[in-house]
């Protein structure tokens, strides 16, 4: 196998065309080009082609989570996943995420703050929180300081958040039983992730104004 062509790619600034045996091989960075000693004529040792196949795969996976973190932010986790099913290796994967990290296009601390940020003011508590986090994809060590640190720095209450989206559920269900609405009441709160003591206290409130 022979290197038969390396030309600049019209579509993306930075990277080259690689020809070999006079077909198209694969789009590359320039860096990685120079740092493969690839030429025009140059013939392709075992070594050196696994090497090459190893950087199209990194640059495939690369190309993919950009194109997935462009749709919308990303833990690492969850890239991880959606490249897996994509057919990517551990190995390309591993590498490509590696290159998103020193671009400073993946920080997943910083994921987790803008999440809390977005989610805590609306009642969510502390265990929901977290476990959303690890749903995407975050470390729980980190989910749980993004938490905190957030909650902490913008002095965030959730019981009282909790206890307005709780006033306001509670208008919607004032048609029913007593016991219904307390039933309704728990299951809602639950879901908002509130812990078994925060949970009581709301329901003491709520029970001693309808009494």
């Amino acid at each position: 196998m022979i290197v038969t062509a390396l030309r600049p790619d019209a579509r993306s600034s930075g990277h080259v065309v690689v020809e070999v045996d006079r077909q198209r091989y694969a789009v590359l960075p320039v860096e990685v080009v120079g740092s493969l000693g690839l030429r025009q004529g140059l013939i392709l040792s075992d070594e050196l082609k696994g090497k090459l196949d190893q950087a199209v795969a990194v640059e495939g996976a690369y190309r993919v989570a950009l194109r997935l973190l462009a749709a919308r932010p990303r833990a690492s986790g969850e890239l991880i996943n959606k490249l897996y099913q994509r057919g990517h290796s551990a190995e390309a994967i591993n590498a490509a995420l590696e290159k998103l990290k020193e671009a400073g296009l993946l920080d997943d601390l910083q994921f987790a703050r803008h999440f809390v940020r977005v989610r805590a003011p609306r009642g969510h508590g502390r265990a929901r929180l977290v476990t959303d986090l690890l749903q995407r994809g975050v470390e729980r060590t980190l989910a749980e300081r993004a938490v905190d640190e957030v909650i902490e720095a913008e002095g965030l209450d959730n019981l009282e958040q909790a206890r307005r989206l709780m006033e306001k559920r509670l208008s919607q269900l004032e048609d029913l039983p007593l016991n219904v609405q307390r039933r309704r009441i728990l299951a809602y709160l639950r879901r908002r992730g509130l812990s078994g003591y925060q949970i009581r206290q709301l329901l003491e409130e709520m029970l001693s104004q309808r009494c």
